[in-house]
């Protein structure tokens, strides 16, 4: 850190300020170390920092409550996990950029150019049936009607801006930093876009460190299918339905140049494939880190989330809850609202503890 300029240590030391008030000020903290990655990308001490802000007992609850409306913790499949990412981006981030499409006083060419408008739609809508339906196809096409869009328009830079915070708010951190490393290597002077491409790249690089985000595992949503049958009858009786795609939509034509044509889309099993040998060099850096002299996750233990394995597996002893918790479900009589009570005290008993837990 000697290194750096002194105005460097001075944003990290009010990070650290921040972090200390006795307020949910994680978010705060961790966009002055995004602050100081724009500029100096290889600073480790204000990303790491960045991921200790974002570690607070409190604000794992409030990310965890908030995820827990709409995305189950139980539920493994990938687009899940990249929903939760997306999502967690979005409350945590502080880019003044993500504002410009409501001020009145910017001009809507800088934020959205009209000569490609409808095809940067049409590659949402696309890039939309992958982050909620897991539809890959739809992210391909995205990616190939983006990368058509930025060579027609007559304002790359808006385009390729507003792509960039697309795939980073709906979770795609890599491809938002690709896209954003196009922009800045034509306008390598853009501070907004500099300052994004910081936060997303840390989000890339940081995804899989987020305390209040469950370990994906195998991301194939065997603990999803097994959770269902024990919570809903009718997937039990019609699984095969519950878990068969929906069709894939392709473009609308009409949004498109006429000489546009998708490239092949890319085998499944090739996919697969893929992803399996990028999960198993996931667990072999996984080992590495255990070893003597290895430094582990930091924020591996905030969460105990093999309260998730006790659901699964049904090896649930409520004598390990405390007492009011016990005199609560022994005044219920209703076995399925007995069982939510039980699966929610083992959500938020997980949580890391705070000063006034009681």
């Amino acid at each position: 850190m000697s290194d750096y300029p002194d105005y460097v240590h001075r944003l990290l030391t009010q990070a650290r300020i921040l972090m200390a008030e006795d307020d949910v000020t994680g978010p705060d903290a961790a966009a002055l170390c995004f602050d100081v990655l724009a500029l100096f990308p290889d600073c480790r001490e204000a990303a790491d920092l960045a991921l200790e802000a974002l570690s607070d007992p409190w604000l794992i609850r409030e990310n965890r409550r908030a995820l827990s409306r709409i995305i189950d913790e139980w539920d493994d499949r990938a687009w899940q996990q990249r929903r939760r990412l997306a999502r967690s981006f979005g409350y945590t981030s502080r880019w003044d950029g993500q504002y410009r499409k409501w001020d009145e006083n910017i001009n809507p060419e800088d934020v959205c150019p009209a000569d490609v408008k409808a095809m940067l739609e049409e590659g949402e809508h696309q890039l939309i049936q992958d982050y909620l339906l897991g539809e890959t196809r739809g992210a391909e096409a995205a990616w190939a009607i983006f990368q058509e869009a930025f060579q027609l328009t007559h304002n790359p830079r808006a385009a390729l801006l507003w792509v960039g915070d697309l795939y980073a708010n709906q979770g795609y951190f890599a491809e938002a930093v690709d896209v954003l490393e196009q922009l800045l290597a034509e306008f390598p002077k853009d501070a907004a876009a500099r300052r994004l491409w910081a936060e997303v790249r840390w989000w890339r690089d940081y995804q899989d460190r987020i305390p209040w985000i469950p370990p994906l595992g195998e991301g194939d949503g065997r603990r999803w299918r097994s959770m269902m049958r024990q919570t809903d009858p009718d997937f039990t009786a019609h699984e095969e339905e519950y878990i068969r795609p929906l069709p894939y939509i392709p473009p609308d034509e009409a949004s498109l140049p006429d000489d546009f044509a998708l490239p092949p889309f890319i085998s499944p099993d090739l996919i697969a494939r893929v992803e399996e040998a990028l999960q198993e060099a996931d667990t072999r850096s996984r080992s590495d880190q255990s070893r003597p002299g290895r430094s582990p996750d930091r924020a591996s233990s905030e969460v105990d989330w093999s309260y998730l394995d006790k659901l699964e597996q049904g090896e649930i002893d409520i004598s390990d809850f405390p007492a009011w918790a016990q005199y609560i479900l022994l005044e219920i009589d209703d076995p399925e609202e007995r069982q939510y009570l039980i699966r929610l005290f083992l959500e938020r008993f997980s949580n890391p503890p705070v000063d006034d837990d009681s």
